[in-house]
């Protein structure tokens, strides 16, 4: 990274690293509480709708939220761990909490630990908002995320801000990026919370699809910690979203879909001050996530009346095992034996039978994993949730650019 190519206004304020010449850490601007980019100005009224949209969608399949947005949390714990390049599958993820109790398998997947300690972070996040609104989105939130997701990696230093100089991209003369001094970090950080914890004056108010797209750049930008730092600055954005009462969606799903647009973006708005890219990117990345979300419920509810019309036309008694393990199926698509009958609170040789017959049906299969516990997955789930993606996607930045 060369001085030069950074904009002007940051060549004024970018320092030199000690020790490394030639090599100059950005400190970025003052976070703004809004930019204006006339060209993204329809792709925000679109994501605008497609919110209000979900939320409808939310409030029909009041039943099935819960079950579908614990899967989604999910799958962003994988997606986001992936960018940063992690292994663990979703249904690894799953079946590794079925494992849980099991200490030695649980501890022998260390990649599928760090996947879940993502989905413990933003378990924690959701409930320190749902106490606090949208003053928890503070200082002591961020380090609590990171220090959660980071949990037995000391070498990140898990929940404390950083006091070395850290890069993007190495070696640091052939460094992409070159976040600011660590002395710089603390104001920094304050500063974006100021941003985070935003409330409308009763004059203007911007709202927290512009919100959420600059306090992601920023935090990027800042890079507060040793590591960990994307995957941080993404469990903040649906916590940012939940606080200001709209569904609390997530994007890393598609952002890992574009993640090399989504690299170069932000690089542009951290150099050159040029938002548009960035922006553009975000909002056709909240619309994919709305869009796909809202069909997945309606997927959902249409693989429910196929299995119960399956078990119907069997003559399976209505509270049999085998029908309550319906529900418990779109929400944890991948089981044991064990497992369904721990959820359905019922003995093992019943789970068991319902099992088999679900198997039958064409409901479950059971999988190649070779496991002591035999491990079945309701295919039609799991192919749901990652069907359409890029489609979905396409279909926003069309409609941006339309």
């Amino acid at each position: 990274m060369r001085k030069s190519e950074l904009h002007k206004s940051l060549q004024k304020t970018c320092v030199p690293v000690p020790g490394r010449g030639g090599c100059y850490a950005v400190v970025p601007q003052a976070v703004p509480a809004r930019v204006d980019v006339p060209a993204c100005h329809v792709l925000f009224a679109l994501a605008a709708r497609e919110l209000d949209l979900l939320r409808e969608t939310m409030a029909r399949h009041a039943d099935t939220e819960g079950l579908l947005m614990a899967m989604l949390n999910r799958r962003e714990a994988v997606d986001s761990s992936q960018i940063e390049g992690t292994h663990t599958g979703f249904d690894g993820l799953l079946l590794h909490e079925i494992e849980m109790g099991d200490r030695i398998a649980a501890a022998a997947d260390a990649d599928a630990q760090e996947t879940f300690a993502y989905v413990r972070a933003y378990m924690a996040g959701c409930a320190a908002v749902e106490r606090g609104g949208v003053r928890a989105l503070d200082r002591e939130l961020i380090v609590m995320l990171h220090r959660v997701l980071m949990a037995g990696q000391p070498r990140a230093m898990p929940g404390e801000l950083r006091t070395v100089q850290n890069y993007i991209g190495m070696p640091p003369e052939m460094a992409r990026f070159i976040p600011p001094p660590p002395d710089r970090v603390p104001v920094l950080i304050d500063d974006l919370v100021g941003l985070l914890q935003y409330e409308p004056d009763g004059v203007m108010q911007v709202s927290v699809l512009m919100r959420a797209a600059i306090a992601h750049a920023q935090f990027e930008a800042i890079h507060p910690f040793l590591d960990g730092n994307g995957r941080t600055g993404r469990l903040l954005l649906p916590l940012m979203f939940m606080a200001a009462g709209e569904p609390p969606i997530h994007l890393a799903t598609f952002l890992k879909v574009r993640q090399r647009d989504y690299y170069d973006a932000l690089l542009e708005v951290q150099m050159r001050l040029n938002w548009e890219p960035w922006l553009r990117l975000f909002l056709e990345c909240v619309i994919a996530s709305a869009r796909h979300t809202a069909q997945l419920f309606d997927v959902l509810a249409s693989i429910r009346r196929r299995w119960e019309s399956a078990l119907a036309e069997r003559k399976k008694r209505r509270h049999a095992a085998v029908w309550r393990a319906v529900p418990v199926l779109l929400g944890q698509p991948i089981v044991t034996v064990g497992e369904l009958a721990r959820r359905l609170e019922t003995a093992f040789p019943a789970a068991n039978s319902a099992v088999e017959e679900l198997v039958e049906l064409g409901i479950l299969r059971p999988t190649d994993d070779r496991r002591r516990s035999r491990v079945y997955a309701a295919h039609e789930v799991l192919n749901a949730l990652y069907t359409g993606l890029d489609a979905v996607l396409a279909e926003a930045g069309r409609a941006g650019r339309g």
